[in-house]
């Protein structure tokens, strides 16, 4: 059974497009914060693309939004700016929660 539970923040804000017949897609990089050896924390990026109605939702998100996000492994084809093809291991989303939004700070005056 393929599937991958993984709680963290969104890297920078999610990017929405259109494909196909009207095919929303979404895509963004979460990062995941662990604890190392060295007692200094280890980041993941983790990439996440997002079809249909999961994408709708994901396009909602923001940046540093800490969400919860369901899904499966999935290797993608991609091409490097160098123009050589590789692989990359993401997510496939099925389905996204938002567990805290970033805190706006808002200036009070007297």
């Amino acid at each position: 059974m393929n599937h991958v539970s993984l709680v963290g923040r969104l890297a920078r804000a999610p990017s929405v497009k259109c494909e196909g017949e009207g095919q929303h897609v979404c895509t963004f990089t979460l990062f995941v914060t662990e604890p190392s050896r060295a007692d200094t924390p280890y980041v993941l990026y983790i990439p996440c693309t997002s079809w249909g109605k999961a994408a709708k939702a994901c396009a909602l998100l923001n940046a540093e939004d800490l969400v919860a996000v369901e899904g499966k492994l999935t290797w993608r084809p991609r091409k490097r700016k160098c123009g050589q093809d590789h692989s990359e291991l993401g997510v496939s989303v099925r389905d996204v929660a938002v567990l805290s939004p970033v805190a706006v700070s808002i200036g009070h005056s007297n």
